[in-house]
């Protein structure tokens, strides 16, 4: 979702892609994909290779700190580069407010399971919210999208027996709120 967000912001014709060239919009697209997909993925194949989780799918509660934990310092990596390279705000904000949003969800794993993915595709949806706000540029489309997407993961994460319907709701909801509420923080 990272990876999407970023490729969105720049597509966007505001500021934020006219402030930044092709080359380094590429070059930031793929340093988040790289510390937000790819070596968290990495990371948790190499802690079921170790031992220190059961399966990769993360079906335990338990086996998601430490995947969850090592995610959350991709996420400060890539918060430390982008701060380091003097970028736009609005890409610092998706950044900071993805890593609190993935720390919020380290903590509620240590007492429930609640649905990361929804998690994820709320904060998604917080982040098209706030970047229509902040450009003044109207994404409806993709807002709706975004949220009917949601609604088939959702319904996929049941169905699948990975969550029950609190879990999926109390993710989105989680998602959607965190992203807006940093947002407007971030704009006082």
């Amino acid at each position: 979702m990272p990876t999407f967000a970023m490729i969105i912001l720049f597509l966007i014709p505001s500021y934020v892609a006219f402030s930044i060239s092709a080359q380094a919009q590429r070059l930031i697209i793929v340093i988040v994909f790289i510390n937000t997909c790819i070596a968290p993925l990495l990371a948790i194949l190499f802690m079921k290779r170790i031992g220190l989780i059961s399966n990769v799918m993360l079906y335990d509660r338990v086996d998601r700190i430490y995947p969850v934990l090592v995610t959350i310092m991709f996420y400060l990596f890539t918060w430390y580069l982008f701060r380091q390279a003097n970028l736009p705000s609005l890409t610092i904000y998706f950044i900071v407010s993805a890593t609190i949003l993935t720390l919020i969800g380290f903590v509620i794993t240590f007492y429930w399971k609640i649905s990361i993915h929804m998690m994820s595709m709320g904060g998604f949806t917080g982040y098209l919210i706030a970047v229509s706000m902040a450009l003044r540029y109207d994404i409806p489309l993709l807002i709706i999208a975004s949220i009917l997407i949601s609604g088939y993961l959702g319904t996929a994460r049941i169905q699948l027996n990975a969550h029950n319907p609190p879990q999926v709701y109390a993710g989105y909801i989680t998602g959607v709120l965190v992203m807006l509420l940093l947002f407007f923080y971030f704009r006082s």
